[in-house]
C-alpha cells in the first residue's frame, strides 16, 4: 500500500508507517523537510484553487493509496484535489480529528469542512472509504501520555491498529464467522478490544453503526491448549449482535505471546447528519 500524508499531522503519520516495510510513504508539506515541498498559501480556499499537480512525482497507477489527513490544518483545502490526481487508484482517507477546543472559528469550520466532504465522497463511492480517529479518544484508550512525544505516541497506535488490521485482512483465520460489511458502510473507524476486561476502546464516536468486525490475535499455543478460548470468543461476540448491527469476527495465529484483538465499526450515515438528527 502507498501513504501519502498531507500537512503537518499527516506526514508524521505517513513517517509511522514507514517503518512497516508493506508501506510506500510520501509527505506534503510546505516545509522544506517533506518528501515533497509545496507552495505555501494563505488560506483553505487557495489550497484548493492553486494545489500542484503532483502525479509525476508519486509515480501512482492502479495502487492501494491511503491519504492522510487532518482537517483543521489550512493545507487540507488542497485534499480534494489531490484526490483527483489519484483517481486511477484505490483510494481510503484517513482522517484525524483534532481537540478543536482551542481552535479559532476559522480552524473549525475548515475541519468540519473537510471531514464532512470526505464522509460524502466515501458514501457516494468517489474513495473506497475513510477512517475517522479522534485523537482525544485514541489518548483515552491508551492511557496517559507524556507531553514529550506525545503525538508520536498517539500516531503510533493509530498506525499499529490500522496496519494489524491490513495484515488480519490478508491473512486466512484460523477460525471465523465474518460477513461482508454492507457496500454503503464506507465510514469507518478503528478499535480495540481488552479480552481479559471486556472493555472495547474506539477511536471515533461513530454513531449508526451497521457492521462491527473483530480480529482476534492469538498466541499458536493458546490455539492448541486453551480449551475456553472459543467459548469466551463466541459468547462476547454474540453478545454484541443486535437487530440493527452486523456482528462478525475472525481468530488468527501470531508469534506474540499476548492475546488482543483489533476491530472495526462500519456506518452508512455521514456523522454530522447523526448530530443534527440528535437522539
Amino acid at each position: 500500500m502507498k501513504v501519502i500524508g498531507l500537512g503537518s499531522a499527516g506526514c508524521n503519520i505517513a513517517k509511522a508507517f514507514s517503518k512497516f516495510p508493506q508501506y510506500d510513504t510520501w509527505g506534503i508539506d510546505v516545509h522544506q523537510d517533506a518528501d515533497i515541498t509545496i507552495k505555501k498559501r494563505d488560506n483553505h480556499e487557495a489550497y484548493d484553487e492553486h494545489f500542484p499537480n503532483l502525479k509525476r512525482k508519486l509515480k501512482l497507477k492502479g495502487d492501494d493509496v491511503c491519504v492522510v489527513v487532518c482537517g483543521a490544518g489550512t493545507i487540507s483545502g488542497g485534499v480534494l484535489r489531490l484526490l483527483e490526481q489519484l483517481q486511477d487508484n484505490r483510494i481510503s482517507v484517513l482522517y484525524i480529528s483534532p481537540d478543536l477546543a482551542l481552535a479559532s472559528e476559522i480552524q473549525k469550520t475548515q475541519e468540519r469542512v473537510v471531514r464532512n466532504v470526505l464522509q460524502e465522497y466515501a458514501r457516494s463511492g468517489r474513495i473506497e472509504g475513510i477512517w475517522l480517529v479522534d485523537n482525544q479518544l485514541v489518548e483515552k484508550g491508551i492511557g496517559d501520555v507524556p507531553i514529550m512525544g506525545y503525538y508520536d505516541v498517539l500516531n503510533q497506535a493509530v498506525v499499529n491498529t490500522l496496519h494489524m488490521i491490513n495484515v488480519f485482512k490478508h491473512s486466512e483465520p484460523v477460525i471465523g464467522h465474518y460477513a461482508e460489511p454492507s457496500g454503503l458502510s464506507r465510514i469507518m473507524t478503528l478499535g480495540i478490544l481488552d479480552i481479559e476486561a471486556e472493555k472495547e476502546k474506539w477511536f471515533y464516536d461513530l454513531t449508526r453503526p451497521r457492521d462491527v468486525v473483530y480480529y482476534y490475535g492469538i498466541n499458536e499455543d493458546q490455539l492448541k491448549e486453551d480449551g475456553t478460548l472459543y467459548k469466551t470468543i463466541t459468547n462476547y461476540v454474540k453478545a454484541q449482535a443486535d437487530t440493527d448491527v452486523n456482528v462478525s469476527y475472525g481468530v488468527f495465529t501470531t508469534g506474540y505471546e499476548q492475546k488482543y484483538c483489533y476491530c472495526i465499526k462500519y456506518s452508512s450515515m455521514v456523522q454530522s447528519y447523526a448530530e443534527l438528527l440528535g437522539d
